[in-house]
């Protein structure tokens, strides 16, 4: 009998309106939120939404003819808010929207307004639009937000409330009462999250970008239990592997490859362009900036991978692939990359190439021996973590050009377009990454294409002389590349009287299959060789192409008779060999 009558009085209980509707209890509010993996270098990264539950509680102390209460909501961040600004309604508002109840119809201002959008009508405000504060540029701030008291009649600026004695079935309509719980959305936050420090690795985890949220009424009618709340973890969008590919062909066969692998950071880093949406909340609003100052959403542009090349050697040139093929192991990947032709060094601006074609587009090289590749994803998966090869191909710059004296060109690849900082203004005319600080640099080799040979000893002083031969030895029946070219000379050492002498420089143009010989007392004008009398030293000949061969013979000679001969054959000297010199004359 008396489990019987507690039953009976829980069910009745659970019929009535939670707090009388003439009444006004204590409204307890708790925030959670949504921490979806974001960009580290990103300047203007989405975080999660913020979620404010409300509910009234305690005893009643009087009624309340608008049916809601008036509140302050501030958010402030462990970064920098990034959302844009302006729209026409004054510089401090942001296009950061607080939703009440889901009404989710266009938010234009970021004042309290009660219109016929959405299902719920006049119930509830229409979104409202988050003002910045100048002096903390972290916080974020709704003012005078129309908060629903739950399970209160329905009022609104201009309509006064009507007590009800039972709302039972007449929840979220007009004449009728408020639902049990009031929900209150903060979404489209945007931050700088490269201010939560740019990793230099993949693998060193995520960052924590936290959230504090605080809700005040007058009275005290609110109470928000809430603490910091993550709202995002920042992990690097992007990272690279480099390496040859064919290595030794760029001699021998007069181009070689080097490959630039990048790896998508965490699924959906790569996003590709997204569909319009203006209403908060639906599906495509995560992907879209809101609103314009023409009240439409502005579509974002897709990601870009910039991808710069240093430390490119003298006398290469480098071409990038206009479509590379991202073959995943499984078949064909969803990632799919298109070069742009036109960008700036920072990656803003430029047109994809549009003919879809896997030609190859020359990259110009700068004095500063850089180059810089932009591709625009074009498609990706964004449930996958994707990556592709991308294939540079490097051929010489002229036939008859500089000796190709190797090195490794040093590659950093990171997201596009960049600067230093988030910016307000339009999408397209900011920047919305920063380059990351990656130590070691990937990078790849560059085969050393010209051959130098030294001579230790060559003299022309008082009863010596030397002769030189230098010989071209590309052409051959082993299928060698032709490779015609020249040899600098630089002569080291000292005159007659043992004075320093300055450096003496020649050059002659050997053609492959041929040789060129001279004596330091002759020289050998046919070939532009002058003479070099009384000195005595050493020389360096550094020559265009591979396969390059020297041979000296220093003779004495007394009364016109030789009473001393010896040879010798020139040391071939290279670059990457331990015997290369790392420091500069002094």
């Amino acid at each position: 009998m008396f489990v019987g009558a507690a039953l009976s009085s829980v069910a009745s209980a659970q019929l009535r309106s939670p707090v009388p509707s003439a009444e006004l209890g204590q409204i307890r509010c708790s925030a959670t939120a949504l921490a979806p993996l974001v960009r580290i270098e990103g300047t203007s990264e989405l975080v999660g939404d913020i979620a404010i539950t409300c509910e009234n509680r305690g005893q009643g102390r009087g009624f309340e003819p608008s049916g809601f209460l008036v509140v302050d909501l501030a958010v402030s961040l462990s970064v920098g808010i990034a959302n844009q600004s302006g729209f026409g309604l004054g510089a401090d508002v942001t296009d950061a929207v607080l939703v009440v109840n889901e009404k989710t119809c266009l938010a234009s201002t970021s004042e309290r307004l009660f219109s016929d959008c959405g299902t719920s009508g006049r119930t509830v405000q229409d979104p409202m639009l988050g003002r910045r504060r100048s002096a903390s540029p972290g916080v974020l701030i709704w003012s005078g937000v129309a908060l629903p008291i739950p399970g209160a009649a329905i009022g609104s600026d201009s309509a006064r409330a009507v007590p009800l004695e039972d709302c039972l079935g007449r929840y979220g309509v007009p004449g009728g009462c408020h639902p049990s719980t009031t929900s209150v959305r903060l979404t489209n936050i945007r931050v700088n999250a490269a201010e939560a420090g740019v990793g230099g690795d993949a693998r060193a985890g995520t960052i924590p970008i936290e959230a504090a949220v605080s809700l005040s009424s007058a009275g005290g009618s609110v109470v928000l239990e809430a603490g910091t709340l993550p709202v995002a973890h920042a992990a690097p969008g992007i990272s690279a592997l480099a390496g040859s590919v064919q290595a030794g062909r760029l001699c021998s066969q007069g181009e070689a490859f080097g490959e630039v692998r990048i790896f998508e950071g965490f699924a959906a880093a790569f996003k590709a362009a997204a569909g319009q949406s203006l209403e908060p909340g639906r599906p495509g609003w995560r992907d879209d900036y809101y609103p314009t100052a023409a009240g439409a959403a502005a579509q974002p542009s897709p990601t870009r991978v910039r991808i710069a090349l240093s430390a490119i050697p003298e006398g290469v040139s480098i071409a990038a692939p206009a479509a590379p093929v991202c073959a995943s192991e499984g078949g064909a990947a969803r990632l799919r990359l298109g070069l742009v032709e036109g960008a700036s060094r920072s990656g803003l601006g430029g047109a994809v190439v549009s003919d879809g074609s896997a030609r190859d587009v020359p990259l110009t090289v700068s004095e500063a021996a850089e180059a810089v590749a932009v591709y625009q994803v074009l498609s990706a998966d964004p449930s996958v973590q994707e990556d592709c090869r991308i294939q540079f191909r490097l051929t010489p710059s002229a036939s008859d050009g500089p000796a190709i004296r190797g090195g490794r060109v040093m590659v950093d690849a990171s997201l596009a377009p960049l600067g230093p900082t988030a910016s307000g203004g339009p999408l397209g005319a900011r920047p919305r990454f920063v380059a990351p600080e990656r130590e070691p640099r990937p990078s790849f080799p560059v085969d050393e294409c010209g051959t130098t040979l030294f001579f230790p000893f060559v003299t022309n002083q008082t009863t010596f002389d030397t002769a030189v031969v230098l010989v071209n030895t590309s052409a051959d029946p082993l299928g060698t590349r032709y490779q015609p070219g020249s040899c600098s000379l630089d002569f080291y050492g000292a005159g007659s009287e043992g004075e320093r002498s300055p450096t003496f420089r020649r050059t002659v143009e050997i053609d492959a299959g041929e040789q060129v010989a001279f004596r330091l007392s002759s020289g050998n004008a046919e070939r532009g060789v002058d003479p070099l009398p009384d000195f005595q030293g050493y020389l360096v000949a550094q020559c265009s192409f591979q396969f390059a061969h020297g041979f000296a013979f220093v003779t004495e000679q007394v009364g016109g008779a030789s009473v001393l001969a010896q040879g010798y054959l020139a040391e071939v000297v290279s670059r990457a060999s331990g015997s290369a010199r790392a420091d500069p004359a002094p």
